[in-house]
């Protein structure tokens, strides 16, 4: 099969897709994206409930050049000029409800702005991102993180506005104790889980979905021209907009029941899988593969 043809552009999720444990996308996948770029000519888009501050590494080394869907769509950004093509943030006084909350009540959170992720030194998700930047070659890479500054404070005082509140829970207990957290607010934000142990607030309506078509709208894209990858919760709405949709392996059920295919796990390589036997023919990966090295150094 090659769906190149029809789907000339590849749109994908990060963690649970492309990248693995400890934010690490394998070499392999890496190659196979890589190869996808050469033949499309630069045609591959990111969405991720990440702040695409923490994905400047893979921005790099994927030569991204279009723009990045991320905070679960609440942000779009043109990674070569820095400009925002598209922000919508939760509005102060419900993200100053929600952290006081989150606060009193000590329940872990991450706050994300468009420059900064804020949070407390002992969240073990914090705790996982420190532990990435360390172990970066180069510091460009590194996720912009503060652990000291009372981000509650410059939240009232108009000096930050948040695009995400991240709950990171490890149990049924600490579900419990996020879910006490939304329901107050329930019917005022958006509320949904981007992995198994991550649930994310952020402003109504807000969704990859709704991002990806102001994208298209911004720049004349076709979302029928579109292949996606992804596996959670925070996918389906995207997955419901493009041309063509394969969930991974690793996916939610909701996922899958909508996907037009399913490729392998992230842990597989599920999207080099699909890339390489579905999307690009023989003759487009004999051409290009070989190239890769020179071009990707």
């Amino acid at each position: 099969m090659n769906l190149f043809k029809k789907y000339p552009y590849v749109i994908t999720d990060l963690d649970g897709t492309i990248a693995g444990e400890g934010y690490v996308i394998n070499e392999e996948t890496y190659e196979a994206l890589q190869t996808y770029q050469l033949v499309s000519d630069y045609h591959l888009f990111l969405a991720s409930g990440r702040l695409d501050l923490m994905a400047k590494e893979y921005f790099a080394k994927l030569k991204i050049k279009t723009p990045i869907i991320s905070c679960n769509g609440a942000l779009i950004r043109d990674p070569i000029s820095n400009e925002v093509l598209y922000q919508q943030t939760l509005s102060q006084d419900l993200a100053i409800k929600i952290l006081t909350m989150a606060l009193e009540h000590d329940i872990d959170h991450i706050v994300y702005t468009a420059s900064m992720i804020y949070g407390h030194p002992h969240s073990k998700r914090i705790a996982l991102m420190m532990k990435y930047n360390e172990q970066l070659v180069d510091n460009n890479y590194q996720i912009p993180l503060d652990t000291e500054t009372n981000y509650l404070e410059l939240l009232k005082n108009n000096d930050i506005q948040v695009l995400k509140i991240l709950f990171p829970f490890n149990s049924t207990a600490e579900l419990d104790r996020v879910q006490f957290i939304n329901e107050p607010f329930k019917d005022q934000i958006e509320g949904v889980f981007s992995q198994k142990d991550l649930f994310d607030i952020q402003a109504l309506n807000i969704n990859k979905g709704n991002a990806f078509k102001k994208l298209c709208e911004l720049k004349g894209y076709d979302p029928h021209q579109f292949i996606f990858y992804g596996d959670n919760y925070n996918d389906i709405e995207l997955a419901k907009s493009v041309g063509y949709t394969v969930a991974m392996g690793n996916s939610v059920l909701e996922l899958k029941k909508i996907a037009n295919s399913t490729t392998t796990s992230v842990v597989d390589n599920g999207v080099r899988e699909h890339l390489f036997t579905e999307v690009l023919s023989k003759e487009q990966i004999a051409e290009f593969l070989p190239q890769v090295k020179n071009v990707f150094k």
